[in-house]
C-alpha cells in the first residue's frame, strides 16, 4: 500500500494515524504542527473565548461523521453551552465547557488539549477499566494471564522488538501444540513512527521471526487485548501473514467538509505477504480497550476463515483523527471517517464483535485464572 504518511513528521501525521492520547501528547509537546483547516465562523468580531467556542462547534458541525450514530444533537448542544461563554470567560471555565459539550460523544478519538498542560478525551465508558481502574491492577491481570498460559503448558514468555512505555512490541510463547503472540500496539517505536513504511518493515521482520518459531503449531492465539492502536498498515501487514488469498479487509470514506456527502469508498485488501503463510486455526483475543488500529485489526482478522474471536467487543473507534488548532493554540481531534467491514457493516461505537463473549473481572485476580485464555483453549481442543 502507498505510504500516505511518509515525509510528514508533524502533529497532523499523528492525528491522522491511529494512536491514542498517551502517544499524541508527545508530539503535541515537542513536534511541529501542520493542521487540518478549521471552519469559518459567522461572526469573526466576537471575543476570543467566543471565537474559540464557535470555531470548535462549527468545525465539528462541518466534519464529524457520527452525530446520529453517537446520538448527539449538535444544535441542541450549541443552544445549551453557547450562553455559558462570553468575553469574560476564563480559560479554565472555557476548557470545562468545551469538555462537557463533547463528552456525550463517547468517542475516544475526540481530544481537547492545552499542549503540555491539560487534556480531555471523550472516553467511552469501559467495563474493563471499571474492573481494573488502576495500572497496578491491570499489571496484576497480565501476571494472571501469564500464569494461566503456563498452566496450559506454555513456556515462559519471550519478548522482541523496540520498547514503548516500557513494553516490548511482541511477547510470545509456545506449548507442545499451540503458539501465543501478544501484540500491545500497532506500531514499532517512536523512532520509526514518522515513516510508516520503515515502521511496518521493522515490525513484520520481527513478527516473521516469531512465526518461524511457531510454524509447526497446530493453532496460534493472537492476544490484542488493550492494544492501544497505531497504523492500519501495520494491522494489514500482520494479517497478511495469515491470508491464503487476496480478500477485502475493509472499506472507508471520509465526510466532505460542510456537506452530508462522503468521498468514494476506499477499499483495503488483505494479501498474502510472506513466503510461508500460516493458515492453521487462529484465536484472536480482544477486550473493550482494543482500540483504533486494534479495532481495525480485529475487524479484518474476522474476515479470515480460520479466525475465531474470543473476549469482549473492541472499543469501536475506527476513524482516522481529523486534527485542528483553535485560535488560541488549543488542539482538537475528531472522527470524520466511516469504516466498514468487508460485509459493509460499520462497527463505530459498537466495536468488532466476538464469537465467544468472555470478560475479565477483578475476581480473576483472586482465582488466579484468565477465563479468556481458558475459553480459547476450550475452543482449540474442540
Amino acid at each position: 500500500m502507498k505510504n500516505k504518511y511518509q515525509n510528514h513528521f508533524s502533529l497532523l501525521t499523528f492525528l491522522s494515524r491511529k494512536i491514542l492520547i498517551t502517544l499524541l501528547l508527545l508530539i503535541y509537546s515537542f513536534g511541529s504542527f501542520a493542521q487540518n483547516p478549521v471552519s469559518k465562523i459567522k461572526d469573526s468580531t466576537v471575543s476570543m473565548p467566543e471565537k474559540i467556542f464557535e470555531t470548535l462547534w462549527q468545525t465539528f458541525e462541518d466534519n464529524y461523521a457520527f452525530f446520529e450514530l453517537r446520538n448527539v444533537n449538535w444544535t441542541s448542544s450549541y443552544k445549551k453551552y453557547r450562553p455559558k461563554v462570553d468575553s469574560m470567560t476564563k480559560e479554565d471555565s472555557l476548557f470545562s465547557i468545551l469538555s462537557q459539550m463533547v463528552a456525550p460523544f463517547n468517542d475516544d478519538h475526540i481530544n481537547l488539549i492545552i499542549p503540555g498542560i491539560r487534556e480531555f478525551t471523550a472516553e467511552k465508558p469501559s467495563p474493563f477499566l471499571k474492573e481494573f481502574p488502576e495500572k497496578s491492577s491491570r499489571e496484576s491481570l497480565w501476571q494472571v494471564i501469564d500464569t494461566t498460559l503456563y498452566s496450559y503448558g506454555f513456556e515462559t514468555l519471550k519478548s522482541i522488538g523496540p520498547e514503548y512505555r516500557g513494553k516490548k512490541l511482541f511477547y510470545y510463547s509456545q506449548s507442545n501444540n499451540y503458539g501465543y503472540i501478544r501484540i500491545g500496539r500497532c506500531f514499532a517505536s517512536d523512532a520509526t513512527w514518522d515513516d510508516t513504511q520503515v515502521d511496518v518493515e521493522l515490525s513484520t521482520k520481527l513478527f516473521d521471526s516469531i512465526l518461524q518459531q511457531l510454524n509447526n503449531s497446530k493453532a496460534i492465539i493472537l492476544d490484542v487485548r488493550s492494544n492501544i492502536g497505531g497504523d492500519d498498515e501495520f494491522a494489514y501487514a500482520i494479517a497478511g501473514r495469515f491470508a491464503k488469498e487476496k480478500i477485502l479487509g475493509h472499506s472507508k470514506q471520509a465526510r466532505i467538509t460542510g456537506t452530508d456527502e462522503y468521498t468514494p469508498l476506499e477499499r483495503w485488501y488483505i494479501e498474502p505477504q510472506s513466503s510461508s503463510q500460516y493458515t492453521n486455526p487462529l484465536i484472536v483475543l480482544t477486550n473493550d480497550q482494543t482500540a483504533s488500529a486494534g479495532d481495525v485489526f480485529a475487524m479484518i482478522m474476522k474476515e479470515l476463515p480460520q479466525t475465531t474471536i474470543v473476549g469482549d467487543r473492541t472499543l469501536g473507534i475506527y476513524s482516522d483523527m481529523y486534527g485542528f488548532k483553535l485560535p488560541n493554540g488549543w488542539l482538537v481531534s475528531l472522527s470524520n471517517e466511516k469504516y466498514f467491514s468487508a460485509k459493509g457493516v460499520c462497527y463505530e461505537g459498537i466495536g468488532t464483535p466476538v464469537d465467544f463473549h468472555v470478560r475479565n473481572t477483578k475476581c480473576d485476580l483472586i482465582k488466579m485464572e484468565d477465563p479468556v485464555v481458558t475459553k480459547a483453549m476450550e475452543v482449540l481442543k474442540k
